[in-house]
């Protein structure tokens, strides 16, 4: 794994503990009888899925598949297939979820695989040459994920390893080639992460960032309908695909002049597509851009104390628009512009926290446990004393 992404911004998280997502090889350049060939003699294991998996698993095997072309030169085929379908595949690689692959799910329950190590366990994975895993395949190297994460996190590891840094798109990073690529028979394995969210804050994004996606991901450097800003899910899909193969599942969107839901009505489902969890900026509660949205669907002025009505309308509509998608939220309140909050701070954030939580009862329904939905309390900011207006 690669630790760039930790300088783009902020990481959200210890980088001493980020580094246990380190990974031992499991990738040879050298046949032996302790390797199962994924290319060599120009020819390339067939990969096979479940059509029943993640979206974004079978977005990131296309990747993985395009990352063995890239290595060898030689191109892999990719199929869903049935357990009855998958008898005409010789020595396949085959990968999927835990619990949601049912191809995955009829090896494991077939072969008695023991998958103790991964099951039930966040973003974590094994693989390893399993030997008559479906009826007619006399081997496979299978590739299991505890969730999707951990699938993809699994195949951008072998990715890396094959040669592929997760650079090479961003910094042009060269790609090692080799006329032939294995894998250890004993595979490679993870548990969870130490840090259970990992990423970055596109912070202050003006000029530099904001012209160049302008020029890169927009026509004529036309941006949003609404917001007129060019972070599209264009760029964003480029961006994702990065965090992912760094081993990081988190971000924190532009906000300056931007507004990640509104900027393009794709961003949010792009990035549960592909597996990032979105959040929002200390200033941004309950998922919705501020000042920008504020501006535009707001009404009266960003003040709790005196208009907490409609604040409260303004953020049970974005926590409905956000709902759908994985995240984690925001809670608190800042003055407009990241300024201190109007009022008694103390107090009214006791107020504002209280009645956020409310929202989420409202909004995912009073039998959920609001203790279990993914939050960031924004309470106070440097300096501290912006929380009691000082």
């Amino acid at each position: 794994m690669r630790f760039q992404v930790s300088r783009a911004s902020l990481v959200l998280g210890a980088l001493p503990s980020v580094y246990a997502l380190g990974q031992a090889s499991c990738v040879a350049f050298q046949s032996s009888g302790s390797v199962f060939s994924v290319a060599s003699n120009g020819k390339a294991a067939p990969i096979l899925t479940s059509a029943d998996d993640w979206p974004g698993v079978h977005r990131a095997v296309q990747d993985f598949a395009a990352d063995i072309q890239r290595v060898t030169g030689v191109k892999a085929s990719v199929a869903n297939v049935t357990a009855s379908s998958a008898s005409r595949s010789s020595f396949p690689i085959i990968i999927g979820t835990l619990g949601r692959s049912s191809l995955i799910d009829q090896i494991v329950n077939d072969t008695k695989l023991n998958v103790s190590g991964v099951q039930g366990k966040w973003e974590a994975f094994m693989t390893r040459v399993v030997e008559n895993p479906l009826e007619g395949v006399a081997k496979a190297y299978v590739v299991i994920g505890a969730d999707k994460r951990g699938t993809i996190f699994a195949l951008y590891e072998h990715s890396e390893q094959f040669g592929v840094s997760p650079w090479y798109w961003w910094a042009d990073a060269p790609i090692a080639k080799h006329s032939s690529l294995f894998v250890s028979n004993g595979g490679c394995a993870h548990g969870s992460p130490t840090v259970k969210y990992r990423g970055i804050f596109l912070n202050d994004e003006q000029p530099a960032l904001s012209n160049w996606v302008a020029a890169k991901f927009t026509v004529d450097e036309q941006g949003g309908a609404l917001t007129d800003s060019p972070f599209n899910h264009l760029f964003y899909t480029k961006l994702f695909e990065l965090l992912l193969r760094l081993k990081a599942n988190h971000l924190w969107p532009t906000q300056w002049s931007s507004a990640f839901g509104i900027d393009d009505p794709l961003n949010q489902f792009m990035a549960d597509y592909y597996g990032i969890v979105m959040g929002t900026s200390h200033q941004e509660p309950m998922m919705r851009s501020t000042p920008v949205e504020w501006g535009l669907f707001g009404s009266g002025d960003w003040n709790y104390g005196t208009n907490a009505a409609n604040v409260n309308a303004y953020w049970v509509n974005g926590t409905i628009r956000a709902k759908p998608f994985e995240n984690v939220w925001t809670l608190g309140m800042r003055g407009n512009g990241d300024l201190p909050i109007v009022g008694d701070g103390i107090v009214l954030l006791q107020d504002i926290t209280a009645n956020q939580t409310a929202i989420f009862k409202q909004v995912f329904g009073d039998d959920v446990d609001v203790a279990e939905i993914p939050q960031v309390w924004a309470l106070s900011f440097v300096p501290t004393s912006s929380v009691s207006g000082s």
